[in-house]
C-alpha cells in the first residue's frame, strides 16, 4: 500500500447507501410545504452536491428562497433525527477497510460533518478513519478542493501520495482540483457509463477490489 499515505473517501454512494433515509427526511419535509414525494431512484440522482443542492433539486426550478429555507430546515432535522433506518454499508466496505490497516484513512462528504460522523460511528466504521469532514466543516463543498487539502494537512500527506475514492463526478472534479489521484467505483448514485468513461487512475465495480488495485500500484 506505499504508493499512497492517505486515501479519502466520498460517504454516500461509495461507502453508504444512504438513499433510503435521505428520500424518507425530503420526502417528509416536502409533504409539510404540500409538494409530492420522490421515489428513491429519483432522489439518488439529486444526492452529491450538499443539502441546500438536494432540496433545490427536490423542489424543481428556482423555488423561492423562503420555501427552500424552510424545507432545508425540516429536512435537516428529519434527517439528523433517523439518519440509519434504512442506511447500510455497501457489501465488503467493513472487511476492505480493515485490509488497508496500515494507510490513514478519512471521509470527505457533501453531508453536513455531525451526521457523517454519527452514521460512520453508527455503521460501525468509525474507526478506520483519522478524520471524518462535512461541507459545514470547512464552510464549501466539494468540487472545491479545500476539504482534501485540510485533510492532507492533518496527516502531512503530499498531493502524490493521497488518493481520492468517490462515484460521482462531483467527486472526480474535487479530486481534479485537488490535484490528488482519483478512484471512482461504478455501483453508486451515478450513471456507472458516464463514470467509466471519466479519466480516472481505476474504476471499481466492486469496493472489495480495491485492496487489490492498491497493492498492485504499490
Amino acid at each position: 500500500m506505499a504508493a499512497y499515505e492517505l486515501v479519502i473517501f466520498d460517504l454516500d454512494g461509495t461507502l453508504i447507501d444512504s438513499v433510503g433515509d435521505i428520500a424518507d427526511a425530503l420526502n417528509g419535509a416536502l409533504a409539510s410545504v404540500g409538494r409530492k414525494p420522490h421515489s428513491d431512484a429519483e432522489v439518488s440522482r439529486m444526492i452529491g452536491s450538499g443539502v441546500t443542492e438536494l432540496c433545490r433539486r427536490a423542489l424543481g426550478g428556482m423555488p423561492p428562497a423562503e420555501l427552500l429555507a424552510t424545507v432545508e430546515k425540516d429536512y435537516r432535522a428529519r434527517y439528523h433525527a433517523q439518519p440509519l433506518r434504512r442506511t447500510g454499508l455497501y457489501l465488503g466496505v467493513k472487511s476492505t477497510l480493515a485490509k488497508l490497516a496500515s494507510v490513514q484513512k478519512a471521509v470527505a462528504t457533501n453531508k453536513p460533518g455531525d451526521a457523517a460522523r454519527a452514521i460512520v460511528a453508527g455503521l460501525g466504521i468509525a474507526e478506520h478513519f483519522v478524520a471524518v469532514l462535512g461541507e459545514d466543516d470547512v464552510g464549501r463543498r466539494k468540487p472545491d478542493p479545500l476539504i482534501v487539502d485540510i485533510l492532507r494537512g492533518k496527516i502531512g500527506a503530499a498531493r502524490a501520495r493521497t488518493l481520492y475514492v468517490g462515484d460521482s463526478l462531483v467527486d472526480a472534479d474535487t479530486a481534479d482540483a485537488a490535484r490528488v489521484d482519483l478512484g471512482l467505483v461504478t455501483y453508486g448514485y451515478a450513471d456507472p457509463d458516464q463514470i467509466r468513461r471519466r479519466r480516472a487512475a481505476f474504476h471499481l465495480d466492486r469496493f472489495g477490489d480495491l485492496v487489490g488495485v492498491l497493492q498492485d500500484r504499490a
